[in-house]
């Protein structure tokens, strides 16, 4: 959470495989486990933003909605939206070395899911000619090959000459490997594939996957977190700070739920799944993605931080931030009758949260938006490096999530249309 102080987009989108399991009970203990403690791993080192472990964190996450059989965003590439507080720069992740010199990056397109690419060489491709004048068919040919790729076309290439990627048409999904794509005078002898040393200090990206409606795909609802957290104490103390709860806790929900919701494949609206990278840099990640939506056709925001502790609320409960801005809370709390999760109000909001997380962004623009939460910054580990996965409240964090689908059901299935009030 963040500490206190456009372009219009339908959803009319191409049909996806969805798993055909007959068991749709697929949130359990296990695998929320499992999900927020890579997230919160040391190895990662808090999912700092402008960090390649915060790319890695990426990766893992459009690797769950690539397995949940997920769309990309319409206009993204993959499942990643990339932003930056200068937006008006050109951003160039790749460096690649050919024969011996740095290739302009206008002359090659590296197609690949690697958010932090890897060093490859040569003896890592697999290399084909096209000729003089590229073809799409030997990319469309090779998309699904089960290994490495180079289309190499044999041609002179000047700065100041169109980008290569204008000549090509790319197709939505994702290859299984890497595809590199290079227009050069002389016969690749030797190269070599990395990224560029300053690439993650200037760009961030949000994970975003969608499932589209079957009766209203124009209509939509968005489950959000954000993934990034922070490195060092607001008294100035530097280290690893995980961030179990603040917001390893409220991804892992967004995964889960994007897994539940894809196995049950009977949602009438369409379904957003958005993991948000600058939260904690003030709402960036947000603020970026909201620029792509045309907010008539979002019917609500389910923002969901801090649900590994219990401190505000105590077990089996939740509470949804600025109440009083909608009608969304009476609709959860209607849905959730006869389960065992209460949910409650923030009347008394003194800590500003429903300014403070991702759920703003989308209100400003007058959508239905607020956060659910189970725990506030008087949690005695809240930005501190004791908040690890070793004291999250696993079996409890489970139950809220299935709660947060149980509630959130009657706006899937268009019975519910939450308004502003």
């Amino acid at each position: 959470m963040l500490r206190k102080k456009g372009v219009a987009v339908f959803f009319i989108l191409f049909a996806v495989k969805c798993f055909s399991q007959q068991s749709v009970d697929t949130i359990n203990e296990n695998e929320v486990t499992a999900v927020l403690s890579y997230l919160a791993s040391d190895k990662l080192k808090g999912r700092v933003n402008y960090t390649k472990e915060q790319l890695f964190a990426a990766e893992y996450l459009g690797k769950k909605f690539k397995e949940y059989d997920l769309s990309p965003f319409p206009g993204f590439q993959y499942y990643y939206q990339p932003f930056s507080i200068t937006p008006a720069k050109k951003f160039i992740k790749d460096k690649i070395k050919w024969n011996g010199r740095i290739l302009l990056s206008a002359s090659y397109i590296n197609i690949t899911t690697e958010l932090f690419t890897t060093k490859k060489t040569l003896r890592d491709y697999k290399i084909f000619y096209s000729g003089t004048h590229l073809s799409d068919s030997i990319l469309l040919k090779h998309w699904n090959d089960s290994t490495n790729i180079l289309i190499w076309e044999k041609r002179d290439f000047a700065k100041g000459d169109a980008p290569i990627i204008g000549n090509v048409i790319i197709p939505a999904n994702s290859p299984q490997h890497d595809i590199l794509i290079v227009i050069a005078p002389d016969e690749p002898k030797e190269i070599r594939v990395s990224c560029r040393e300053d690439y993650v200090h200037d760009v961030l990206f949000n994970v975003v996957g969608v499932l589209p409606g079957k009766s209203k795909p124009d209509e939509a609802i968005i489950f959000s977190a954000h993934y990034d957290h922070i490195d060092h104490s607001p008294t100035g103390e530097h280290g690893i700070f995980n961030g179990a709860n603040d917001d390893a806790s409220g991804t892992t929900a967004v995964v889960e739920l994007a897994k539940y919701f894809s196995m049950k494949n009977a949602n009438e609206r369409t379904l957003i799944f958005c993991l948000f990278a600058g939260e904690e840099l003030g709402l960036l990640g947000s603020q970026a993605f909201v620029q792509n939506l045309s907010p008539v056709s979002i019917k609500a925001n389910i923002n969901i931080e801090m649900i590994g502790m219990t401190n505000r609320v105590g077990k089996s409960a939740f509470f949804l931030t600025g109440t009083s801005y909608s009608n969304l809370y009476d609709i959860l709390r209607k849905n959730l009758r006869g389960s065992s999760v209460d949910i409650r109000t923030d009347n008394f909001d003194t800590k500003n949260l429903f300014q403070r997380s991702d759920n703003y962004s989308f209100f400003q623009k007058r959508i239905v938006a607020h956060s659910i939460m189970c725990s506030d910054d008087n949690d005695p580990c809240y930005y501190e490096p004791c908040d690890d996965a070793d004291r999250i409240d696993f079996k409890n964090m489970t139950e809220i999530i299935r709660a947060i689908a149980k509630s959130c059901q009657t706006l899937i299935n268009v019975e519910d249309s939450p308004a502003l009030r």
